[in-house]
């Protein structure tokens, strides 16, 4: 028989996974939008403007925007994954013990680096909460927060992912990859 923690880690691992297929489904869309936008604006600027005379100013801000969410949304399904750069010479070189000890100290100094970014995140809102993109007009508000929805997607995962090592599903520094 599971434990609780066994039994509540298998269910927030379940909604990760769906979470994070959801998440690459929206990047993979965003990319696509950002390439069919760089695409326009190249073909509107050798081509179309020959035959044609309009403007589009907002293509390369909207592309730039898109390319940034992008990277904040994926940045929690990378860590799930196992899929962030990482160096294993002291680790390949220790015991199981001392791995775990490891894994725990640096859990522990991503947590606290998590937070300052997002204290500082809230704080970039806030003082941006009245700026507008020159051609898009976007709110600041949407597009400064796209660093504070990367945090908590990680936070997420990492949470996740320390509860997994506690309840024994996971090993330290183990990815959890999608089914």
């Amino acid at each position: 028989m599971d434990s609780p923690g066994k039994r509540i880690y298998r269910k927030l691992n379940s909604g990760s996974a769906m979470l994070a297929k959801g998440l690459e489904a929206v990047s993979a869309l965003f990319i696509l939008i950002c390439f069919l936008t760089l695409l326009f604006q190249v073909l509107y600027r050798f081509v179309i403007v020959k035959y044609f005379s309009f403007s589009f100013p907002f293509t390369e801000e909207f592309a730039r925007y898109l390319l940034v969410w992008t990277v904040y949304i994926i940045v929690g399904v990378n860590f799930r994954e196992g899929s962030m750069v990482s160096i294993n010479y002291i680790y390949d070189k220790l015991g199981i013990r001392n791995r775990t000890i490891m894994y725990y100290i640096s859990r522990i100094l991503v947590i606290v680096f998590l937070a300052v970014v997002f204290i500082y995140s809230l704080q970039v809102i806030k003082q941006n909460a009245r700026f507008h993109s020159s051609t898009l007009r976007a709110p600041g508000w949407i597009l400064f927060s796209a660093p504070m929805i990367g945090i908590l997607l990680l936070s997420y995962e990492t949470i996740l992912e320390i509860i997994g090592v506690a309840v024994g599903e996971i090993a330290p520094f183990e990815s959890r990859t999608i089914e």
